[in-house]
């Protein structure tokens, strides 16, 4: 019954080595010629039992190796230990080398003392190690050369968020080194100028008490320095099982926003001189107005009254010089015409009778000029302007027009005018084709509009082109007025 037992294991125990996917090595441990090998040994060795019986175990492994694996089992063999482990690689039948974590046992079978080697392949393990160290050394790489601090803000089972990861720029962001920033994150809020204070603890509060925990803009005051930076944070939120994480990036977004004040102060300016020499170019129009209306206009009134008497006082029979005296008096009416039109068209005098008036005399002109029908709407009482806006929504008016006559080819246009909360608003919209984006570098339109836009902005309004609800061009115009004209 007894030695039925021992077979029962010795089976058994034979079973669990052949189904094992660990490598089985048993070598005489005086020769230490391998005796025996399990199937896992042979399939990852690469060869067969008997080729594998005439071989040793440092025949399967680098001279240095077989040097440490020698004076292990001499450890063993003394009986200074009872089993002991090692890492080292085998090589296959192939050449190939692999990584393996062996334990070694001395033992006697049937009186004859054996050393038993349980290797295990750990090639996948090795693998995974040396990817997420390459992993872990390329992402620390990228991240220092990121030009901002990257961060990453935790929280967890509903504690406070605290920010568990910074990068090594904040000591040359913020002048804080990376721990003490981990360790007092609210030494980031010290830093923030007292005018934009308010606005970071406004986030603050919607973000649940989280420092860097929000996406915000704002200076910050470097002492040691004696400098002013503006920063901008950028962070990411993302639900893990474990926790919410914030992962962000600090940058400094100085240059980019004196460059922003830059250009909206060279902007201003040029608006400014636009509005200028708009300004001067009026009252230039103005003054030769006056010039061609009162001098050029009163020289031509006295040549043809000095005409009329001349013709009165030729002698009879004269025919000739009737004639001729006759062609230039004929002459001095049509020069006196040109004369108030020119000086009309420098600025209408009909201006001095309100805006109202002086749209409906252009539109009378526009129609008699282009066979365009027009429609105007305005308020029963006229609209009391300062003589800038005036005639800054005169000559808008005037180029939205000239713009249909020159482009829309459409057969009938309508202007509005009307007081709404404080603002003259004013439309010209017309059936024609519409304004096609992006005209060309030859087609005065672009210009045209432009300038439209920078008259209405010079006086703090808006000026929008845009297509018609059914066809056709739509300009609209928005000017608020001071609070005598409302």
């Amino acid at each position: 019954m007894g030695s039925f037992k021992v077979a029962d294991e010795g089976a058994l125990l034979l079973s669990i080595l052949q189904e094992s996917t660990s490598e089985v090595l048993v070598f005489d441990a005086a020769t230490l010629q391998i005796v025996q090998a399990n199937p896992a040994a042979t399939r990852n060795l690469q060869y067969r039992l008997k080729a594998l019986q005439k071989l040793t175990p440092p025949d399967l492994m680098t001279p240095e190796d077989g040097r440490a694996f020698n004076t292990l089992l001499a450890l063993l063999k003394n009986g200074k230990k009872r089993r002991t482990a090692l890492n080292v690689h085998f090589r296959r039948r192939d050449g190939t080398r692999y990584p393996i974590e062996a334990r070694l046992f001395y033992a006697n079978d049937r009186n004859q003392p054996v050393f038993i080697c349980i290797a295990n392949d750990v090639s996948l393990r090795e693998a995974t190690r040396q990817a997420l160290e390459h992993s872990v050394s390329d992402l620390h790489a990228i991240v220092a050369h990121i030009p901002g601090m990257a961060f990453q803000v935790m929280q967890k089972d509903g504690a406070p968020p605290t920010l568990r990861y910074v990068s090594e720029q904040s000591a040359q962001l913020l002048g804080i080194k990376a721990a003490a920033l981990r360790a007092k994150p609210d030494r980031f809020f010290k830093l923030i100028l007292k005018e934009d204070r308010d606005n970071y603890l406004s986030r603050l509060a919607e973000a649940g008490g989280g420092h860097l925990s929000f996406n915000w803009e704002g200076r910050i005051w470097m002492k040691d320095w004696k400098d002013v930076k503006w920063v901008n944070i950028r962070v990411s939120r993302r639900e893990t099982p474990d926790e919410t994480l914030w992962d962000g990036i600090m940058l400094n977004v100085t240059h980019s926003k004196l460059a922003e004040a830059e250009i909206r102060r060279s902007r201003a300016q040029l608006s400014a001189l636009a509005a200028h020499v708009e300004s001067v170019k009026e009252q230039e129009r103005l003054h030769l107005a006056r010039e061609v209306h009162d001098d050029l206009g009163g020289n031509l009134t006295a040549i043809k009254i000095g005409l009329s008497w001349l013709m009165r006082h030729l002698p009879p029979g004269e025919i000739n010089l009737f004639k001729r005296t006759a062609y230039l008096d004929k002459v001095a009416d049509q020069t006196i015409e040109a004369t108030h039109r020119i000086a009309s068209s420098l600025r209408p005098p009909v201006l001095d009778f309100g805006i109202v008036s002086a749209i409906e005399w252009q539109l009378e002109r526009f129609g008699q000029n282009t066979d365009i029908a027009c429609e105007f709407s305005a308020p029963d009482a006229d609209i009391p302007l300062s003589p800038d806006i005036a005639i800054t929504v005169f000559r808008i008016v005037q180029e939205a027009l000239t713009n249909v006559s020159k482009h829309a080819h459409a057969t009938r246009v309508k202007v509005t005018l009307a007081l709404h909360q404080g603002e003259l608003r004013a439309t010209i919209a017309d059936n024609g084709q519409g304004f096609p984006p992006g005209p060309g570098p030859d087609d005065g339109r672009g210009f045209g509009v432009l300038g439209m836009t920078e008259r209405a902005a010079a006086l703090g309004g808006e000026l929008s082109v845009q297509p018609a609800k059914r066809h056709g061009t739509l300009v609209s115009l928005r000017i608020p007025l001071p609070a005598a004209a409302n």
